[in-house]
Parts: structure tokens; C-alpha cells; sequence
């Protein structure tokens, strides 16, 4: 079965390159960031044209965990999903509904004609400088940064429910989803947790792929 590395919206593709590299037939996928007035499904439908025929599965990492929903619809080779540091799909609802007022208010400071500073700027201190220790993959990631319209934000997440039909797992990188992963494990998934970062498939790409290639292959059985 082949595996599709999806970025979040807010990383470029070569954020799943060294994994890529290590797992067979798999690919890591440039879907071109998001536009409106489709943000999901359009993304959505060039994630799935780059799959041309055979089941598939979506890893997906951090904020395209929405794009579970439209990946349903937009494909039907699709056999299941893998969540990797991701935000479960909250249909009806977006980005922004459950953030924190402080954060909201801060991707507003760092909002530029309606567009998005790069995803490394948004912190007081540049976490890429820990998460990825290698100086020539951390100047990859940083340059590969899509700009993103600050409008994507507020887009609520598609409320199609076919997705929850398809084999799911979990695998977490970092503290900070620890609240999906227990949520996944609610739902019966399986669930692998690393003691990494969120960025760890840059900066440790061995232990991930391996994890993703043994929650893979759970689904697949």
C-alpha cells in the first residue's frame, strides 16, 4: 500500500523528505498550500491527483488533520489515515475556535496584508534551532515555508463524516498533542507515542519512519 506524506499547511513538502527517502514506496506530497474559497477540498482534490491509482494511505501531519474529510470524498483508493502531531477534524469549526485568545492575537500581529508570516516566526524564539539540529536540513525547512492567508484560519473544516468510516491511527511526536492522542486512543486507534518534537520528522526521521511503518502496516492488516 502505498504511503502519502502530507505537510501542514504551514511546512513544505521537504518537511517529509527525509522520511520519504527511508520508506518505500512512498511520497512525500507538494499539494501547492491552500487557496480559498475551497481551502480543504481543493487541497484535497491536488493530494489526491498525485495518487494515480491503488489504495493509499494519508499521513498527515499537524494542521492537515483537517483535511481528513475532503480526502474521503476526494478519493475512493483511500484505505486509511495516520495522524502524526495532528489536530483531529472538528467539522463545523475552525482553526481559530479553539485557540487561545493570546494566540489568535498574535498570528494577527504577525499578519501581513491578510497573509501569514512563515510558521518559524510565529514563536518569541525560532524552534526550529532545537528541533532540527542539522544546519542545511533546518535552512530546507525554513526556506520551503509557505505563506499562508490568514483567511485559511477562520475556515471551518468540512463537516463530511466518511472519513471516520476508514482504518486510523495516532502518532505522537510532542507534548503539546497529547489531548489528540488520548482522543485517538478513545476512539479505539492505535496509538505509538515517541519522546521527540514536533518537527521530528526532519530531525529524526529514522524513528518515524519506522513508527509510521509499523501503525501502517497495523491498518493495513
Amino acid at each position: 500500500m502505498r504511503i502519502a506524506l502530507i505537510p501542514s499547511p504551514f511546512v513544505g513538502a521537504v518537511s517529509w523528505r527525509p522520511v520519504a527517502d527511508i520508506l518505500p514506496d512512498t511520497v512525500a506530497v507538494d499539494y501547492g498550500g491552500v487557496s480559498g474559497p475551497d481551502w480543504h477540498q481543493g487541497a484535497a482534490s491536488r493530494i489526491a491527483a498525485q495518487i494515480h491509482s491503488g489504495p493509499w494511505v494519508a499521513v498527515l501531519h499537524s494542521g492537515a488533520g483537517a483535511f481528513a474529510p475532503s480526502l474521503a470524498d476526494a478519493s475512493a483508493n483511500l484505505a486509511g489515515f495516520l495522524f502524526v502531531d495532528a489536530g483531529l477534524p472538528t467539522p463545523g469549526h475552525s482553526s481559530l475556535d479553539g485557540a487561545g485568545s493570546e494566540f489568535v492575537a498574535r498570528l494577527r500581529a504577525r499578519t501581513t496584508d491578510g497573509v501569514l508570516a512563515p510558521w518559524n516566526s510565529w514563536f518569541d524564539v525560532d524552534p526550529t534551532e532545537r528541533m532540527i539540529p542539522d544546519a542545511a536540513a533546518r535552512a530546507a525547512f525554513i526556506a520551503a515555508q509557505p505563506r499562508v492567508p490568514f483567511a485559511f484560519l477562520e475556515a471551518p473544516c468540512p463537516g463530511s463524516i466518511a472519513w471516520e468510516s476508514l482504518p486510523c491511527a495516532y502518532l505522537q511526536l510532542s507534548r503539546a498533542y497529547e489531548a489528540d492522542a488520548l482522543a485517538a486512543k478513545q476512539r479505539g486507534w492505535p496509538v505509538e507515542r515517541l519522546r521527540a518534537n514536533h518537527l521530528a520528522m526532519c530531525g529524526d526521521p529514522e524513528r518515524v519512519a519506522a513508527a509510521i511503518l509499523q501503525l501502517t502496516t497495523r491498518l493495513d492488516g
